[in-house]
């Protein structure tokens, strides 16, 4: 299982318009969220490939900025 975590330039529920069907095609509806409490906008998307360029692809040609955020499960003693 690949997880994904990135930084965004998404605000609202109405940012999620445009990349909301691909995101759920591709993924899954519960497999990727974003959290617009987080100062960085915090999107996470779970994959069974790892996907970051699609996913960079997805926000940016949606006008989105986009960047990956190193993320490891060591981190956490898992």
């Amino acid at each position: 299982m690949n997880i994904m975590i990135f930084k965004t330039s998404v605000q609202d529920q109405k940012d999620l318009t445009s990349i909301r069907p691909v995101m759920n095609t591709l993924f899954g509806e519960k497999n990727w969220s974003l959290a617009f409490e987080d100062v960085d906008k915090i999107l996470r998307v779970v994959s069974s490939i790892p996907a970051v360029a699609v996913v960079k692809h997805i926000l940016m040609n949606n006008g989105f900025f986009c960047e990956e955020l190193p993320y490891s499960l060591d981190e956490f003693n898992v």
